[in-house]
């Protein structure tokens, strides 16, 4: 792990392999430490970097705001000279990624969007909105980490039953709900839309 200062914050972030820069921007509950695990095969051929936003991981505190994530993706890519740069964005990332490419197309030579998380208010089940408000209940009666670990459960479920959650090994699980505690239910990317103005996300944001 490597860290760049930015104006007295810090984003900690990987870097492995040589070749075309691609960047990880990693959603809600994960972080870039365990995608740098997951996907660190993809670097036998590629420049591969992987940060933790702010607000996860060896990062910052949050700033809770989706420009202000952009910004510091840029500032990456420009302070490790990454551009351009294949951008990939994992579900609340791809508002970043998306937000970015349209803001600094010179930054990126092409934009892989996985699992996006916006313009999902208008496909919401009522098995997600029930789990929603089960989980900010929860948040508020029993803690952060119950609340969290009834919405991974739920957003990490089969739909032949059971959750990857639960299969996953202890280490994994407990830093995902690390990452998931603190961040506010209803200000999960999953359960918010963008706005259709170019550039302007209206969703709150961890």
């Amino acid at each position: 792990m490597e860290t760049l200062e930015l104006d007295g914050l810090r984003l900690a972030y990987w870097q492995e392999g040589r070749g075309q820069p691609v960047v990880f921007v990693h959603g809600v509950g994960t972080s870039g430490e365990l995608w740098a695990r997951d996907i660190g095969p993809l670097a036998r051929d590629r420049r591969l970097i992987i940060y933790d936003r702010r607000g996860y991981g060896s990062s910052s505190k949050s700033p809770r705001d989706w420009r202000a994530h952009r910004n510091d993706a840029v500032a990456l890519i420009e302070a490790l000279g990454a551009a351009p740069a294949v951008l990939v964005g994992y579900s609340g990332g791809s508002i970043i990624a998306l937000d970015l490419a349209l803001e600094r197309p010179d930054l990126v030579t092409a934009l892989v969007l996985l699992d996006p998380a916006f313009n999902l208010k208008r496909c919401l089940t009522p098995g997600f909105v029930r789990t929603l408000a089960a989980a900010q209940l929860l948040r508020r009666v029993g803690g952060e980490r119950r609340g969290a670990e009834h919405w991974m459960r739920y957003v990490a479920s089969y739909s032949t039953g059971g959750s990857a959650l639960d299969k996953a090994p202890a280490e994994r699980r407990e830093r995902l709900l690390q990452n998931s505690t603190g961040s506010s239910m209803t200000s999960h990317p999953v359960a918010a839309s963008t706005s259709t103005k170019r550039g302007s996300p209206t969703s709150t944001c961890r």
